[in-house]
């Protein structure tokens, strides 16, 4: 899985079709998803304007794309104005959480889109929200799946912020991914919960459901290559990889060989 950030669209519309030895993109990602919407405070949901408008045509674009490669396109609701703004989540999950399902599911719906990717990000102690967003994404996720669409959520790696590891127990069980944004924070060989096999027996019983996040603006972090970081995962073969983002900035990110894992990740022939 990847994203698509609003402030670098036209980066990504470059990088959708190239090749890397038959194994870029389109070969090799599962899931897509447009970090394009954000929720206002009644529930309601508007694309974001702090980067410019996004069009229509820009988000068919993507639609199309990846109907023609065989790739989940994901609408992806974010709390970054400024900053993240959890204040602004809380009031659309937690004080409007129907009004707040039901916008995601029509724009969904309207849009053809895959499925829906909540983007969410807390700073500070902030489990008294856990049973809210949890029961917030049952009902999302039981709309979702009766329409043959997907739910993934982003959480931190460990114990702090919200949403975080602690969370992931009442949340894989009704998701269909969880990205663990550990990113250069965690690695092959990381010590205690840093290390991606630490990450994936946190999953428990839903390890096939984890996404491992990882910073596609590196060419290498923790002292290991991003190649070979990737290696772990491909090798490993009970987790997946949600990669930060499409742009693909770090030149390691744009090789043949590095895709070429990937593929072996999503499984794709």
């Amino acid at each position: 899985m990847t994203w698509v950030p609003a402030y670098g669209i036209e980066k990504v519309k470059a990088r959708l079709d190239e090749s890397f030895g038959g194994n870029g993109l389109q070969n090799a990602l599962t899931h897509l998803a447009l970090q394009f919407w954000i929720p206002a405070a009644d529930g309601s949901i508007t694309t974001t304007p702090k980067y410019g408008a996004i069009s229509d045509e820009t988000i068919s674009l993507f639609i199309r794309w990846g109907r023609a490669h065989g790739i989940r396109v994901m609408l992806c609701v974010h709390n970054a104005l400024e900053s993240w703004d959890w204040s602004l989540a809380r009031s659309a999950f937690a004080d409007h959480p129907k009004e707040f399902a039901d916008a995601l599911v029509a724009e969904a719906d309207r849009r053809g889109l895959d499925g829906v990717d909540i983007d969410f990000e807390g700073n500070g102690s902030l489990d008294d929200d856990k049973d809210a967003f949890v029961n917030f994404v049952r009902d999302l996720s039981g709309k979702l799946h009766a329409r043959g669409k997907q739910l993934t959520v982003d959480s931190f790696a460990y114990r702090w912020n919200a949403p975080n590891q602690t969370w992931w127990q009442d949340l894989l069980p009704l998701v269909d991914g969880l990205t663990s944004m550990g990113y250069a924070d965690t690695g092959l060989d990381g010590e205690d919960w840093r290390a991606y096999a630490s990450q994936k027996a946190a999953a428990g019983a839903d390890a096939a459901k984890l996404l491992i996040g990882v910073p596609s603006n590196k060419d290498e972090w923790r002292n290991h290559p991003a190649l070979d970081q990737m290696d772990w995962i491909a090798a490993d073969g009970g987790v997946g990889a949600a990669i930060w983002d499409a742009q693909l900035n770090a030149p390691a990110w744009r090789q043949d060989d590095i895709w070429a894992e990937i593929r072996k990740i999503s499984g794709r022939k």
